[in-house]
C-alpha cells in the first residue's frame, strides 16, 4: 500500500483554503432563496422530522396520517435541524438558519477538501485550486448546498472521516481512544446519509493491509451503526400495512420489490449516465458553450470525461490508496441503487473534478509531442469559469424573482406566490384534522399544518429506465389510495424537475374521464397548472 509522506501546509494553501470558502459562500449566498423549503421533496421531509424531534414527538414522520416513526432516513442531519427548530420555532423564519447552516457546511468543504487533497499529495496545488474553483462556482453544488438536503453536510463528515483515516495510517502508533474515535467518524457518514455505509468496510480493510488494530475502530463504528439498524427493524412493518407509508419509511423492502430483472437495466444504465455525471456536474456552464453543437455530441464528450475520470480513479485505487479505493465502493452502490443517480455524485464532485484534472494532465504529459500549453490550460480554467458564474448569475436572478430556485430555466416560468395562493387556500377552507393528497405533499404539510400525502408509489422502471408499464398505477388504484387515507382536496401543481410530474397529470386527467365528477376543480390559480380538487363524498 503506498502511503505519501503528508506535505507541510504553507501559507499560501490556507489563503487559498480561505478563499475556496469565500468563494462558496459568496456564490450560495447569491443563490440562496430564503424560506422555500420542499421543492426537493426530501427538504422538507428533513425538516418535519427536524420539527417532530424540536417538539418532544419523537423520530416522525407528522406529514402522513398517523405520523409512522422515520425509518428511512438517518437521525444525524435532522436532528442537527431540530436544535435549530428547538432554538427557534417560528416557521419559515427558522428556514434562515437552516438553510445558512446548510451552506457554511458547503464553505467549510471547499477549504478544507483543498487542504486535504493537497496534504495527502492527491494533486499538485494548482489543481486543487482549480477543481476547488470549479466546484463552489457549480450550480449543481450550489443547488444542495442551499436547501434543507443532507448531502453537504454528508460530504463534509465523509471528508473528515477520510482525513482521520489518513492520518491514522500513518501515525507509528495510536492509542485505544483514538481508534475508538475513529471508528465512530467512519460510522458518522452512515447516520448522515445511509450511503456512508460503504465507508467502514473500506476503512477496516485499509487499516487490515497497513496491519493495524482493528478491534477498537470495528467495535465504535459498530455500536454507532448498529443502533440505527435497531431503530429500523423495530418499527419497519409499514409496508405490510400498505405501500405508501412503506415507500417513506423502509428502503430495502421498497428496493427488493423491483424485481431481479430491473436491476441488470439499472446497471447498466447508471454506469452510463454516471460518467456523464462524473464529467459534466462541475463544469455545468460548459454547456451553454457548447449549444450550437448536437446534444449527442455533447453527451459523448462528457461521457469521454468521465471515463478519463474513472481510468485515474482505478489507476489509483491499484496502489491501495484511501480516497480512490472509497471513490470505488461509493460507485459500487450508486451502480446498482434504481433511481438517476445526479443527487449521488453532489457529495464527491470535489473528488472527481481533481482526479478528472489529474486525468486530462496525465494525457498532456503522455503526448509529449504537443507544446507546452500551460498559459492556455489557464484561459481554459478562467474561461470554465467564467461561464460556471455566469451562469449562477443568471439562474440565481431567475430564481431570486420567482422565488423558486431551480437548476434550469423554466417555459413557463413557475412562481413560489403560486403555491403559497394554494397554502392560503387550503388554510381557510380545511381543518387542521383533513388529510392532503398532493405530489408535494412534505411541501403542503409543512406551509398549511395539514398531514398530506403522495397518493402513488413511482416505478422507477418506467419514470427512468423505459419500461412501458405504468408509472404511477391505475386511476382505480388511485381512487382506493385516496380512499384509504380519507383524502378531503387532492392538490395538482407543477413538479419542476421530478420525472413524476408528466405521468402524475396523465393519470389525473384519465381519473377524471373515467370516473366523472370523482373529481372536482374547487380552487385554480392565477397559473392554471395549480388546481385544488375536491373529492366526491363517497371516496372520504
Amino acid at each position: 500500500m503506498e502511503l505519501t509522506v503528508p506535505v507541510p501546509w504553507e501559507q499560501r494553501d490556507k489563503l487559498q483554503a480561505l478563499m475556496l470558502a469565500a468563494v462558496m459562500l459568496a456564490a450560495g449566498y447569491w443563490w440562496m432563496v430564503i424560506g422555500v423549503c420542499g421543492i426537493y421533496h426530501d427538504d422538507a421531509i428533513y425538516v418535519t422530522t427536524a420539527k417532530a424531534l424540536a417538539s418532544g414527538q419523537g423520530y416522525r414522520l407528522l406529514n402522513l396520517p398517523g405520523a409512522p416513526w422515520q425509518t428511512k432516513y438517518p437521525l444525524l442531519y435532522p436532528g442537527i435541524l431540530a436544535l435549530i427548530w428547538k432554538v427557534w420555532p417560528s416557521f419559515p423564519d427558522n428556514l434562515l438558519a437552516m438553510q445558512t447552516l446548510t451552506l457554511l457546511a458547503g464553505g467549510a468543504l471547499a477549504g478544507l477538501t483543498y487542504l486535504y487533497l493537497v496534504r495527502f499529495g492527491y494533486c499538485r496545488r494548482s489543481v486543487a485550486l482549480a477543481g476547488g474553483l470549479l466546484g463552489a462556482t457549480s450550480i449543481n453544488f450550489l443547488y444542495f448546498a442551499t436547501l434543507t438536503l443532507s448531502e453537504i453536510p454528508f460530504a463534509l463528515l465523509l471528508l473528515g472521516a477520510l482525513w482521520a483515516l489518513e492520518e491514522q495510517v500513518r501515525a507509528p502508533q495510536s492509542s485505544k481512544a483514538r481508534q475508538f474515535f475513529l471508528g465512530v467518524l467512519l460510522a458518522l457518514p452512515f447516520l448522515c446519509r445511509t450511503i456512508g455505509i460503504t465507508l467502514t468496510p473500506v476503512g477496516l480493510f485499509v487499516l487490515y493491509r497497513q496491519r493495524r488494530p482493528l478491534r477498537w475502530v470495528a467495535g465504535a463504528a459498530a455500536c454507532v451503526m448498529f443502533s440505527w439498524f435497531l431503530w429500523t427493524l423495530a418499527v419497519a412493518n409499514y409496508f405490510h400495512q400498505d405501500q405508501i407509508t412503506g415507500y417513506y419509511t423502509n428502503y430495502l423492502t421498497w428496493w427488493f420489490r423491483q424485481g431481479s430483472s430491473f436491476f441488470g437495466r439499472v446497471l447498466f444504465h447508471n454506469l452510463f449516465y454516471a460518467m456523464i455525471y462524473t464529467g459534466s456536474l462541475a463544469v455545468p456552464g460548459l454547456e451553454k458553450l457548447l449549444l450550437p453543437l448536437r446534444y449527442i455530441l455533447v453527451a459523448v464528450m462528457y461521457y469521454i470525461l468521465g471515463i478519463i475520470t474513472w481510468i485515474v480513479v482505478i489507476f489509483d485505487a491499484k496502489k491501495m490508496r484511501i480516497l480512490p479505493l472509497y471513490l470505488i465502493s461509493y460507485l459500487s452502490i450508486v451502480a446498482v441503487w434504481p433511481w438517476p443517480p445526479f443527487r449521488f455524485f453532489v457529495p464527491i464532485l470535489p473528488f472527481l473534478v481533481i482526479y478528472l484534472l489529474n486525468g486530462l494532465l496525465t494525457i498532456k504529459q503522455r503526448l509529449s509531442f504537443l507544446p507546452s500549453c500551460r498559459s492556455a490550460a489557464l484561459v481554459g480554467i478562467c474561461l470554465l469559469l467564467v461561464v460556471n458564474l455566469t451562469l449562477v448569475f443568471v439562474l440565481g436572478q431567475t430564481n431570486h424573482k420567482t422565488r423558486y430556485p431551480l437548476l434550469v430555466q423554466l417555459h413557463p416560468p413557475v412562481s413560489w406566490s403560486s403555491y403559497e395562493a394554494v397554502f392560503n387556500w387550503l388554510k381557510s377552507h380545511t381543518s387542521p384534522d383533513d388529510t392532503i393528497a398532493s405530489g408535494l405533499d412534505s411541501m403542503i404539510y409543512l406551509y398549511t399544518g395539514r398531514r398530506a400525502v403522495r397518493p402513488f408509489v413511482g416505478r422507477p422502471a418506467s419514470i427512468f429506465y423505459g419500461d412501458a408499464a405504468q408509472s404511477l398505477g391505475t386511476p382505480e388504484r388511485l381512487l382506493q389510495v385516496l380512499k384509504i387515507f380519507r383524502v378531503r382536496y387532492l392538490v395538482s401543481t407543477p413538479m419542476p424537475e421530478f420525472g413524476e410530474e408528466k405521468p402524475f397529470l396523465e393519470l389525473l386527467e384519465k381519473l377524471r374521464q373515467e370516473h366523472p365528477g370523482a373529481l372536482q376543480p374547487v380552487f385554480v390559480g392565477q397559473d392554471s397548472r395549480f388546481v385544488i380538487f375536491a373529492l366526491e363524498p363517497g371516496l372520504k
